[in-house]
């Protein structure tokens, strides 16, 4: 059973950031899960995929988001693409319902193999369609390349600015 948190828009608590012009700030715990994610499924040559859940913020200068954590579930993935599986989404579902009071599904990761970070025409579909034109981030990792990148619904196709915090 789905729990629903709130329905309404909440205003964003208001917290100066800690880096100017930073849109995300990532817990390295959910970095690491992310990158050793798409590490694991680069060697089973997969793209991988997840949900970013955090905190939002707004100071004066906008509003901006805190990754605490990732969740995923059973993907379809192959090396040109990937998706949840429809019979593991309960496990996704769980993951949504187990958020906490004030937290919320701040983006999506996923990776792509070999030919760098950017959004591609799916990637961009998928974060509008999802996110609409309010926050939302898209990390794309390369992990055959190394490559982190975040992309922030206002500035696509360009990459925001991010910080990884212990």
């Amino acid at each position: 059973m789905v729990r629903v948190i709130s329905s309404e828009d909440a205003e964003p608590e208001f917290r100066r950031r800690s880096v100017r012009g930073v849109s995300l700030f990532i817990a390295e715990s959910a970095a690491e899960t992310m990158i050793q994610a798409a590490d694991d499924d680069a060697m089973r040559d997969s793209e991988t995929m997840g949900l970013m859940i955090g905190r939002a913020y707004r100071d004066d200068s906008g509003e901006y988001a805190v990754v605490e954590r990732v969740i995923t579930s059973d993907r379809i993935a192959d090396s040109d693409g990937v998706r949840f599986d429809p019979e593991g989404m309960s496990e996704l579902i769980d993951g949504v319902d187990g958020m906490s009071e004030g937290e919320h599904i701040v983006g999506w990761y996923h990776s792509h193999l070999g030919c760098g970070c950017f959004m591609s025409d799916t990637d961009v579909s998928t974060q509008h369609s999802v996110f609409g034109r309010g926050m939302g981030f898209a990390v794309v990792i390369d992990p055959l390349r190394g490559e982190f990148a975040v992309f922030d619904n206002s500035e696509i196709p360009e990459k925001a600015q991010m910080v990884i915090v212990q």
